[in-house]
């Protein structure tokens, strides 16, 4: 017990750091070949998308299918450009994916070592946030044996690399903002700010252009800076800075869709979203229908509407592209607006199972051999009790899913407990900025409304995969409740730090 107080009270050391790579890296490369690896378990739903975005960019057509020449705007090419530079070296001459194992081995492989860093970025992430060693390295170690994380390195998604990105955009963003109320430290200065901003914004561009969620995500972080601990000249200095270098980082795929379609979009991935998961919802509440029937009577839709849009453009505007994923949100929208109680009410059921369910059920989903496609509607009581209790599956991951739902039990009591002592029960006392307690409600506050916009955005459809880029926050206000109560009542009043 000493010697681990003493590791965690250590600051890091490259010793230290390397092997919390070292060890993240063996899990995953263990994971994935002796797991992963065999019978396709690697390929999920939207895997094939990013194989054959990256098989069209490797054959010089970029995003455009080489087979009709339509371009694809469902996805963003920032995912499929690093497949394409192994498709290149292993020069592939066919979209057929199961002949093109050894590029995309090799790919997954670099991705798991690219990710064996997102523990490293966590730790630098949680000790700037919380100043406290003991949480950063648990944070850490956490992060290495996370089933989530582990899971997302080996799949050929854009998740994972998507998600080291976002934290470097997390770290120099919280480097670059204090909330009004939060004692600023020498180093927190006007340039140092300002640089920090100028580094999260090209790295939030950057995540975009792998998970487009970035683009909604913007406006939450310009909104955030208004409660900035600064002047309101330079809160609207870091406004502007941040989205035009955000904007601008993005602006080319802009232009590219414009000049195609007539419109400004950056990935319509909304409209599908809206036809297939939630509009037909509706009308099942409408007119008593089972769900497949009012999947199937929005899609017979499609074909006609793209039909007259083709018309309308070849009369009116010849040199534009009809763009599918916009004709799915024309069809879904009318829909949503006339009835937007129920869309809300789906919309809040999603958000509900993308927060609570468990990674464990992709590990179902791999022993069912169903992970290569997403079913209309899943039910968040079902899913969990296939993970801990239905569905067989070998003693180890059943283990292994209990371990997960236990740990996320003890996360979950956690937040709850914490938005009850650190947030709410100072509000109702009308105490909230106690100097005892400042500066773990600033942690709260600002990952706080992070972690929702994040958890929010996942109501078309939701999972636990959706929700990895909130998970490392998650992980560390939790972990400052816990942290909060041993030592408040078990350490001594002079050794305190939090």
């Amino acid at each position: 017990m000493n010697a681990l107080t003493h590791y965690l009270n250590r600051d890091y050391t490259w010793q230290k750091l390397t092997i919390l790579f070292i060890t993240t890296f063996l899990i995953r490369f263990a994971t994935f070949e002796l797991y992963i690896q065999h019978e396709d378990r690697y390929r999920q739903a939207d895997s094939f998308d990013y194989h054959l975005c990256g098989a069209c960019i490797k054959s010089g057509n970029g995003m455009t299918r080489f087979d009709n020449q339509e371009p694809i705007f469902w996805r963003t090419p920032g995912y499929p450009l690093f497949l394409s530079i192994f498709y290149s070296l292993y020069n592939i001459t066919t979209i057929d994916i199961s002949k093109n194992k050894s590029p995309i081995k090799a790919a997954l492989l670099i991705q798991i070592l690219l990710c064996s860093f997102i523990p490293l970025l966590i730790f630098f992430l949680a000790r700037l946030l919380t100043s406290t060693l003991p949480i950063a390295w648990i944070a850490a170690w956490i992060s290495a044996f996370h089933l989530g994380f582990i899971l997302a390195s080996c799949f050929l998604l854009s998740d994972a690399l998507a998600h080291l990105i976002f934290l470097g955009f997390l770290y120099f963003f919280y480097q670059s903002f204090a909330l009004w109320f939060e004692p600023l430290n020498k180093y927190f200065t006007q340039k140092s700010m300002l640089i920090s901003t100028c580094v999260a914004a090209l790295l939030l561009g950057l995540y975009t252009w792998i998970r487009p969620n970035g683009q909604f995500l913007v406006f939450v972080i310009l909104i955030i800076f208004l409660f900035g601990h600064c002047s309101w000249r330079l809160k609207f200095s870091k406004i502007a800075l941040f989205a035009l270098i955000f904007f601008a980082s993005i602006s080319g795929w802009y232009l590219r869709n414009h000049g195609l379609t007539g419109h400004w979009f950056f990935c319509p991935m909304s409209g599908p979203y809206l036809q297939t998961f939630c509009a037909p919802k509706i009308i099942r509440r409408v007119s008593g229908q089972p769900l497949d029937r009012c999947i199937k009577f929005l899609l017979a839709h499609v074909g006609p509407e793209m039909q007259n849009e083709a018309a309308r453009l070849a009369q009116e505007s010849p040199q534009f592209r009809v763009c599918k994923e916009l004709i799915c949100s024309k069809i879904a929208h009318p829909w949503i607006t006339k009835y937007p109680w129920y869309f809300l009410c789906d919309w809040t059921k999603e958000v509900a199972k993308t927060t609570f369910d468990l990674y464990g059920s992709q590990l179902v989903s791999l022993v069912n051999k169903t992970h290569m496609w997403d079913p209309a509607e899943e039910f968040l009581s079902e899913k969990l009790m296939l993970c801990l209790f239905t569905q067989p599956m070998p003693w180890y991951m059943r283990l292994i899913c209990w371990l997960e739902a236990l740990f996320y039990l003890v996360l979950l009591i956690g937040i709850i407990v914490g938005c009850w002592i650190f947030l709410l029960q100072p509000l109702i006392a009308k105490r909230f900025h106690e100097p005892s307690l400042q500066k773990i409600q600033a942690i709260w506050l600002k990952t706080g409304v992070i972690i929702g916009a994040l958890v929010v955005m996942t109501g078309g459809f939701g999972y636990a995969r959706l929700r990895m880029p909130a998970d490392p926050l998650l992980i560390i206000i939790s972990l400052t409740l816990w942290y909060y109560l041993i030592t408040h009542y078990t350490v001594q009043p002079s050794k305190r730090r939090l």
